[in-house]
């Protein structure tokens, strides 16, 4: 009963549409027509099939178009590539290593240039192939999710759903920013169906006072008009005469406009995320890769280089002892020396470790195996899926390993069912109740009723009524939310003794009941509510607030022990609405407005509702009505106390009058009358909306259209605001206390934004609240002024600036009431962010709420976020198509699935919910994928929780990637500076090609991987993360080249002095004759024939010392590694043995170099040298040397890194208080 009278509402403009001409056809062409009407009724609008036909079309449409120009316009270009790997130094180097490898005698003979080459080009082709698949699954990850959503589209298509438009029939369900949704007609009936599935050619009836969900087209002959997306339709009416602007003015209710959609939603929608879902900002992991490997490129690289082939030049032209043939010193040593700087093998390596860092923050969104070898399992089955783009989230474009940990700031641009409960919730109850205070309130009511004595004296019954007045008073009473499940709320009061305000209570609730929780009502309420915004959006200027049913209020009848079966008794007879315009108003002219921009206060609309009900038990008629206090107060004449009537006064309108205002800045606060009717009512008022004059008065005006509104008995107020959900407040204690700085975008005013934010634990004090809302649009823009010439608009700006700077202008209104008298001197409107973050301070990027947002200064002030460094993750509605922009700016965004509101007789949670947890595509679930299109990562309604989990594992992830290829870069270095010392020091190379290439490319990657082994602790989520800066300061730089110096720089000495005591050994075996030979003086002299032959004859020798001195670098490098284990503790307070994978490593290195060393000797050893070394003819000088020097090495490692933990806690202090203030210019502390 109540789908059909909601469709008899919004189907009556086409029942005119189809009956026009009738009056001139015969009986017989009548009766063809109605029939004709009713089956095309039936298949009025789209088919369900027919639309996602067209929706799946034209989506594909748009991804053939985006393929075909990112063809045509050559959008293949390989970035990632040129950021990994060197430009033409790259290719240079390399073919010099392959040609010094041909040439090198002694290569040829152990048959290792083969081997070297082919490895260095095998390396340098798996890094192509690695980056080349990144750069591949990066330009099709978006591609490939809507191709996903084609597919799953196209395969409900095949076998469509009898019930696939069940959950959209609630037209009249509350209406929720959150949730974009708009009647549409599907399969021939009406539904509320989300407005991302609109497609072009679908039939839609638009509210009075409702905005326009895409471009729009009449389908009405008499008015045929076009709207843009978000207009609002300014509805046909005659000019008010001015003989009657005295006079109560009824007129018939509008009705909804049927339009036609001529441009489909979700197309720009998917266009947008195709072309700009590559283009977000660089990570930090990123920046900080590309910024070191671009410092090594063009600065030690090409020094080392230079440096090794000037030196070798001039030990070539003064015949140095040592010197091997021309092309191994110009050519192989150089190559060796720069050879660990290349990115030979770090491009591949960078690509695994992100995959398995974000296979594991993955995992955090599911539930985890206990046991360690299921769980290698799972994150080896994530990170294939990852690697070959096969998961559901954005891996590539929007990482969630990358921005998550590093993520600064978190923001939100949905309130309703995302941060706060769907609903408002009642808060606070004013009525008249029986008191037995003190005597002072009693005295104080007798001086209010001497007052109006003295005043109204001719009215004798009036002052008998005050003379025999009992003592009575106005009593509020507060109430609180309590969570009775994981999606629900209970409203209970706070006083328990509450109950002794029945008798005042009881009238309220059952007046609630019957307006507001009796779904045959519904209709009518909502078709008086849908004129009173058409009026309050189009007739007043600047525009007040929106009328909407409050349907929150449906709990209050349940808390005072209303019954559902208490409505039984009483049936509807009449509707009627009034309403007063400001005193600042203008005509509502037809035609289109453009959609209100959000002023800095916007006034409640002046109206009441009036529902007029029989008792079929006892046949009296009753008038309930609730609305605004000002109109309410101005039909009441009486209140109920509890026992009786007693007459207003002043002073109690006074009183009610200030908690309404109050209440209005807030939240919502509605006013509740009745009255028993003696006499029928005029039924020519029925369903009818009377505007009245202005300082009107219904007890004394004698207009028949509002003589029901007279002498009504005021019951009480009740003010409702929207509560946080407790899980929100949780997330952002979590932020807080991680130093993620959480935002709030409110599209409301400043003091509803404030109180909100309050309710979250934000701080909301003088100078922690920024309105993004421009100063200059003009409030009327019917009133434009002419327009100025360019020096005009300077000389206006100019004076515009400086009168800012002297005074703020406080608004009007009463605004005096919460205007803060030391008000920060912030920048107010987006466009003076800028300037103000430019010439003053950041106080800008420090505030947690910013109000009158929309959303193109959301997607501005984001980006001023990320121009300073910030990492913004976004939490929006994945039913709101309007976030879809935030969504790409932000550097991650994550969808959440809103609390849908809901009244008392309607269950439309519970309904989502079936949706969702349905097997086939239901309405709900396609929406949500073309809205959270642009997101990584989808949430329901009870994982917002698991975004803390999610920060913390992708923040441990993210210090485990830099500490290991920190550590990494310090190991390469350590080559390059033992092979610059060596050539210094005239000794032959300490390391061969296969040492350096083992080293660089097999056991450093392989040291530095077990470092991400670590198990993750709850002191990562106390260290603030840093800005995304793209240069390393200068500062950091030194430190890390000290540290590197002290660590490896005597550790490199020691070495190479084990490696020359080792060749002189060899050289008193070969040379036993001649000792002075062997002298280290002998360094100096010039090479003779007598002169150990390094590189021919002895070469045995060359290669045993090198093994040995490879085998001595990597112990260097596994005792470095024991102070990388735990970077933020000393290693007697956390043991390096906790990281398992990194114990396995330490145990497994040291056996494979050594048994691939011997393999080598053996397998390549040449018979027919002249001199063969063994083990043994190693002096026990450089084994006692060598190894016991790693004792002191591990102390020394560790006084350095409690250097580096006591600078860092100074930081990351540093940091906290940066986090924690929010004090601007004018501070008054």
């Amino acid at each position: 009963m109540l789908i059909e009278n909601l469709r008899e509402y919004v189907c009556l403009p086409f029942v005119q549409l189809c009956t026009l001409g009738m009056e001139e056809e015969g009986e017989r062409e009548k009766m063809r027509a109605r029939e004709g009407e009713r089956e095309m009724k039936r298949q009025f609008g789209l088919s369900s099939v027919e639309a996602l036909t067209q929706l799946h079309t034209k989506l594909s449409s748009v991804l053939q178009q985006h393929r075909e120009s990112c063809v045509k316009d050559g959008h293949w270009k390989a970035s990632s590539m040129e950021q990994m790997f060197s430009p033409s130094l790259c290719t240079l180097v390399k073919s010099s290593l392959v040609r010094g490898f041909a040439d090198s005698p002694v290569c040829n003979n152990d048959s290792t240039a083969l081997i070297g080459g082919c490895t260095v080009l095998l390396l340098l082709l798996a890094g192509l192939v690695a980056m080349t698949v990144l750069q591949w699954l990066k330009r099709e990850e978006m591609p490939r999710r809507v191709e996903t959503l084609l597919n799953t589209l196209q395969e409900y298509l095949q076998h469509p759903s009898s019930d696939w438009l069940r959950g959209t029939e609630d037209l009249f369900a509350p209406l929720s920013p959150a949730v974009s949704r708009q009647w549409t007609y599907r399969d021939g009936k009406l539904v509320n169906l989300p407005v991302s599935l609109l497609v072009e050619g679908d039939i839609i009836s638009l509210r009075p006072g409702s905005e326009a969900p895409t471009e729009l087209r009449g389908i009405q002959e008499e008015e045929h008009v076009v709207l843009s997306r978000n207009d609002v339709f300014s509805h046909l009416s005659s000019p008010p005469s001015p003989l009657d602007s005295g006079r109560p003015r009824p007129h018939r209710l509008l009705q909804p406009q049927l339009f036609r959609v001529t441009k489909t939603p979700a197309a720009d929608v998917v266009l947008r995320c195709l072309e700009l879902s590559e283009h977000r900002p660089v990570s930090v992991l990123d920046n900080e890769r590309f910024t070191v490997q671009s410092l090594l490129e063009r600065g030690p690289a090409p020094f080392v280089l230079v440096l090794l082939l000037v030196l070798n030049l001039l030990r070539i032209l003064f015949g140095a002892p040592g010197v091997g043939p021309w092309p191994v010193t110009l050519l192989q040593l150089p190559v060796n020396g720069v050879l660990p700087l290349l990115p030979l093998t770090f491009p591949l390596l960078w690509v695994l470790v992100c995959m398995y860092g974000e296979a594991r923050v993955l995992l955090q969104m599911g539930s985890q195996p206990a046991d360690w070898w299921e769980m290698w399992k799972l994150t080896c089955k994530k990170c294939y899926s990852v690697f070959w783009g096969q998961t559901s989230t954005l891996c590539h474009t929007a990482s969630l390993l990358h921005s998550l940990g590093s993520v600064t700031v978190l923001c939100c641009v949905d309130k309703q069912g995302i941060l706060s409960w769907p609903s408002p919730n009642p808060e606070k109850i004013l009525f008249f109740s029986k008191s037995t205070t003190s005597q002072e309130t009693d005295r104080q009511r007798q001086k209010d009723a001497k007052k109006e004595r003295d005043k109204e004296t001719e009215e004798v019954s009036l002052k008998e009524a005050i003379q025999i007045r009992s003592l009575c008073s106005l009593q509020m009473l507060s109430l609180s939310v309590g969570q009775a499940q994981c999606d629900d709320t209970r409203v209970q009061f706070d006083d328990t003794c509450w109950q002794r305000h029945a008798p005042s209570l009881r009238p309220l609730g059952l007046a609630v009941q019957l307006v507001l929780c009796d779904p045959g009502v519904a209709t009518r309420i909502l078709r008086l509510s849908d004129h009173l915004t058409h009026a309050a959006l189009v007739r007043t200027r600047p525009p007040c607030q929106p009328v909407r049913p409050p349907w929150g209020l449906c709990h209050l009848p349940r808390i005072l022990g209303f019954s559902t079966s208490a409505k039984e008794p009483f049936k509807q007879r009449m509707s009627v609405a009034a309403y007063t315009l400001p005193s600042i108003s203008c005509p509502g002219d037809p035609g289109i407005i453009a959609p209100p921009s959000v002023s800095m206060r916007r006034l409640p609309f002046s109206h009441l509702i009036a529902l007029l009900v029989h008792h079929t038990h006892t046949g009296e008629l009753q008038l309930f009505s609730y609305g605004s206090a000002d109109v309410i107060l101005g039909a009441c004449t009486e209140f109920w106390d509890g026992e009786d009537i007693q007459p207003l006064t002043d002073s109690d309108r006074k009183k009610v009058v200030d908690f309404y205002q109050r209440s209005c800045m807030a939240g919502q606060c509605v006013a509740v009358s009745f009255k028993p009717l003696v006499q029928p009512h005029d039924p020519e008022i029925e369903d009818t909306c009377v505007e009245l004059p202005l300082n009107h008065s219904t007890d004394t005006t004698d207009d028949v259209s509002i003589t029901p509104l007279r002498q009504q008995i005021f019951l009480g107020l009740v003010s409702s605001q929207y509560q946080a959900r407790p899980d929100v407040v949780r997330l952002i204690s979590g932020l807080d206390s991680a130093c993620i700085r959480f935002v709030y975008f409110s599209s409301e005013e400043e003091v509803r934004s404030k109180v909100f934010a309050e309710k979250m634990g934000l701080e909301t004090g003088w100078n922690c609240h920024i309105s993004l809302q421009s100063e200059s649009f003009p409030l009327d823009p019917d009133n434009v002024e002419e327009p100025v010439t360019e020096e005009e608009e300077e000389i206006l700006l100019r004076d515009r600036v400086r009168e800012r700077a002297e005074s703020r202008a406080m608004e009007h209104d009463g605004a005096c009431l919460i205007e803060d008298l030391n008000r920060a001197k912030l920048p107010k409107g987006i466009e003076n962010v800028r300037p103000h973050l430019e010439n003053i301070d950041n106080v800008p990027l420090l505030v947690p709420l910013f109000t009158d947002c929309t959303s193109q200064t959301e997607c501005e002030m984001v980006c001023i976020m990320q121009e300073y460094g910030e990492v913004v993750c976004c939490l929006g509605s994945s039913q709101n198509i309007n976030n879809n922009e935030i969504f790409l700016q932000s550097d991650i965004s994550i969808a959440l699935d809103p609390l849908v509101p809901t009244c008392c007789w309607s269950n439309s949670n519970a309904s989502d919910a079936a949706l969702n947890t349905s097997d086939s595509l239901s309405v709900i679930q396609l929406s949500s994928a073309i809205c959270g299109l642009a997101c990584t990562v989808q949430f329901n309604q009870q994982d917002n929780n698991t975004v803390i989990r999610l920060i913390k594992q992708a923040r441990h992830t993210t210090a485990g990637i830099r500490k290991c290829f920190l550590f990494l870069l310090q190991c390469q270095l350590s080559l390059v500076l033992i092979q610059i010392l060596a050539c210094v020091c005239q000794l032959p190379p300490p390391l061969g090609t296969s040492d350096v290439l083992f080293l660089s490319c097999f056991y450093f990657p392989l040291l530095s991987v077990s470092l991400l082994g670590k198990p993750s602790d709850n002191s990562i989520m106390k260290v603030p993360t840093g800005k995304n800066l793209r240069f390393l300061p200068k500062k950091t730089l030194r430190l890390f080249v000290l540290c590197f110096l002290v660590k490896f720089g005597l550790t490199v000495c020691t070495f190479l002095t084990c490696f020359g005591l080792m060749l002189h050994s060899f050289c008193l075996d070969i040379n036993h004759q001649d000792e002075e030979l062997c002298h280290p003086t002998s360094l100096l002299m010039n090479s003779t024939m007598w002169s150990p032959d390094w590189y021919g004859r002895h070469s045995d020798g060359l290669s045993l010392a090198q093994k040995v001195i490879a085998f001595l670098v990597l112990l260097n490098a596994m005792c470095t590694s024991i102070s990388h284990v735990h970077r933020s503790a000393p290693m007697w307070k956390q043991s390096p043995l906790s990281n398992h994978c990194w114990c396995a490593i330490i145990c497994f290195v040291p056996v494979l170099n050594a048994s691939l060393a011997m393999s080598s000797r053996f397998l390549w050893h040449d018979p027919d040298l002249h001199h063969t070394f063994y083990i043994s003819d190693i002096p026990m000088a450089s084994w006692v040397l060598g190894i016991l020097w790693l004792i002191p090495l591990v102390f020394i490692n560790e006084g350095i890194k409690l250097h580096e933990i006591r600078m860092r806690v100074r930081y990351q202090k540093r940091q906290k208080l940066q986090f924690d203030t929010k004090l601007g210019m004018n501070s008054p502390f």
